[in-house]
C-alpha cells in the first residue's frame, strides 16, 4: 500500500513537491508551472514610486502603451507610502528643480490645497490622488498589490516579467522595462551587476517615519521662539535648544541613545495641527533589503515612535494632546542596490560640478551620508567654479544597465557611487530621472528593436527641458 501524500505536499495540478537537503537548509523543488501571459505592453514600469509614477505617465503621454506595477496600493512610493516630505532643495539660483511633470503635479496640488507657496512641502495623501489622476489622464494602466518575482531574459533582452498577486503568478510581456523599484529588483533577478553600500558594503541607515496631529501650534511656536528658533513648523537636532532637550530626555530614560541620534520634523500643508517626523533613524547593515531585517526595523521603529510620542508630549509645549495619525508602511531606505550603468556618476563629478551633454537633472544638493561611518567627511568642492555654475548634472546614461538592451533603471538605484548617490537620491532628482526614462522608453518603442544605449541622451534632455544655463 502506498503511503498517502499530505495535501500540503501537493501542487495545484496534483504534482508532488520534492524536498532536498541543501547546504544551509532544505530546498523545495517545485514542478514546472504554466504561467499565463496576461497582456502585452510597450513599456512596463516596475514600481510606482517617486521615479516610477513619473516614468509611467511620461511614457504613456507619448503614445507608449504603459503599465505600472506597484506592490502597495498607491503611487508615490517614499513620498506617500513612506511619508518622506518635504522635497529637499536643489540650491540652484533661478531653478526650482521641477521637471515638466513635477511642475504639473505642483500646480494640481495647489488646486486641492496639497502644497504651499514654496512648492516643496506637500500632503502625501493629495500626492497619491493627484498622481493617480495624472496617470488616468495619460491612459497609463496601473496594477496595485502586485510583486515582481522573476523575469525572462533572452540574451540582452528581457521579454517578460513574472509577478504575483492574489490571482496567483502571471506574466506581462513588453518591448521595454523600467526598473523603478528603488532597490534594482529587476536588475538583481536577471543577474545583471550592481553595487551596494559603502567601502565596507554597509548601506546607509534606514528610518521609519510617522505623522502626528492635535498639536497646538500657537504654544509650540511660542516655545520655538523662546529657544531662538523663528521657524513655525520645523524643528530638528540642529535648531536652537533642541539638542539640550533631547539629551535631557535621554538622560531621564525617555529616549534611547539610538532614538536621540537623529531628530527632524516638518509641517504638512492642509493640516493645521499636524507634523511629519523624519525619525526614528534606525540601524543598518550589509544588504538592508532583507525581509527579516525590514520586519525587524518595522517592529523596532514602532516602539521607538512610541518613545518619541512620550518625549514630545512630556517635553515640548503644544504637544500635550498630540496623537499619532499614521506610520509609514514602507521602511525608509536611503540607499541599497545601485546598478552598474553605462556611466557611473561619481563623487568627483559632484565635487567638481560636472555637466553632461545628456544631463537630465541638475542639483547642488550636498553629500548627505547618514550614520557613524560617514565616508563623506573631509570632502571639498572645487572652489574656483563660478557661483552661477556651482551645480552638477545627472546624465541619462546612469539609467542604462551595462549588460541589458531594453531596460532602464530610474531613481535612487541608478548608476552612482555610494557618496554621489547620497547627493542624488532626493525626490526632485528622482522625479526628473523617472520622467526622462519614460521619455526615452517612448522614443525606443518606435524602433523595431529597443536598445537604450542607442537613444540620443541629448534629445531626452531637450524633451525634459533642462536648460543649458540657469
Amino acid at each position: 500500500m502506498k503511503k498517502a501524500i499530505p495535501p500540503s505536499a501537493r501542487t495545484a495540478e496534483g504534482g508532488i513537491l520534492s524536498i532536498k537537503k541543501g547546504m544551509y537548509m532544505n530546498t523545495l523543488h517545485i514542478p514546472e508551472k504554466k504561467i499565463p501571459v496576461i497582456d502585452t505592453f510597450d513599456t512596463v514600469v516596475l514600481g510606482g514610486g517617486t521615479a516610477g509614477a513619473f516614468a509611467g505617465i511620461a511614457a504613456a503621454r507619448r503614445g507608449s502603451r504603459t503599465l505600472i506595477i506597484e506592490q502597495f496600493g498607491a503611487l508615490g512610493g517614499s513620498a506617500t507610502t513612506g511619508l518622506v516630505l518635504p522635497l529637499m532643495l536643489l540650491h540652484i539660483k533661478n531653478y526650482d528643480g521641477h521637471c515638466p511633470l513635477s511642475a504639473e503635479l505642483v500646480e494640481r496640488l495647489r488646486t486641492v490645497g496639497g502644497t504651499e507657496e514654496d512648492a516643496n512641502s506637500f500632503d502625501p495623501v493629495m500626492v497619491q490622488i493627484t498622481l493617480e489622476d495624472m496617470a488616468a489622464d495619460s491612459n497609463c494602466d496601473i496594477l496595485y498589490y502586485t510583486t515582481l518575482v522573476d523575469a525572462v531574459l533572452e540574451d540582452r533582452t528581457i521579454t517578460h516579467v513574472i509577478v504575483n498577486n492574489k490571482n496567483g503568478l502571471a506574466a506581462y510581456k513588453a518591448k521595454c522595462f523600467i526598473d523603478c523599484t528603488g532597490d534594482a529588483d529587476l536588475i538583481k533577478l536577471v543577474g545583471a551587476s550592481y553595487q551596494s553600500g559603502n567601502h565596507n558594503r554597509v548601506n546607509q541607515p534606514v528610518s521609519l517615519r510617522f505623522d502626528m496631529a492635535g498639536i497646538d501650534f500657537e504654544r509650540f511656536h511660542a516655545y520655538m521662539r523662546s529657544l531662538g528658533n523663528d521657524q513655525y513648523k520645523y524643528f530638528a537636532m540642529n535648531t536652537p535648544g533642541m539638542k539640550d532637550i533631547i539629551r535631557k530626555a535621554y538622560e531621564n530614560g525617555v529616549l534611547t541613545e539610538q532614538d536621540a541620534c537623529y531628530f527632524q520634523a516638518f509641517g504638512i500643508p492642509g493640516r493645521p495641527d499636524g507634523m511629519n517626523f523624519n525619525c526614528p533613524e534606525l540601524t543598518t547593515k550589509e544588504n538592508v533589503v532583507d525581509a527579516e531585517f525590514m520586519t525587524q526595523k518595522q517592529l523596532e521603529g514602532k516602539k521607538a515612535i512610541m518613545r518619541l510620542r512620550k518625549f514630545l508630549r512630556d517635553y515640548i509645549p503644544g504637544f500635550e494632546n498630540a496623537y499619532i495619525t499614521s506610520i509609514a508602511q514602507l521602511v525608509g531606505f536611503r540607499e541599497s542596490r545601485r546598478i552598474e550603468a553605462e556611466y557611473m556618476l561619481t563623487i568627483e563629478d559632484v565635487l567638481t560640478y560636472r555637466k553632461f551633454p545628456d544631463g537630465i537633472a541638475a542639483s547642488h544638493y550636498p553629500i548627505d551620508v547618514h550614520g557613524v561611518d560617514d565616508v563623506s567627511l573631509g570632502l571639498k568642492y572645487q572652489h574656483d567654479v563660478p557661483v552661477d555654475e556651482q551645480y552638477w548634472e545627472v546624465p541619462f546614461r546612469v539609467m542604462i544597465p551595462k549588460t541589458l538592451d531594453n531596460v532602464l533603471t530610474a531613481g535612487r538605484c541608478a548608476g552612482m557611487d555610494f557618496r554621489a548617490q547620497s547627493a542624488a537620491r532626493i525626490q526632485p532628482t528622482c522625479r526628473s530621472m523617472g520622467e526622462a526614462a519614460g521619455i526615452a522608453a517612448a522614443m525606443a518603442v518606435k524602433n523595431e528593436a529597443v536598445r537604450f544605449n542607442e537613444i540620443d541622451g541629448t534629445a531626452v534632455r531637450r524633451e525634459i527641458r533642462l536648460p543649458d544655463k540657469f
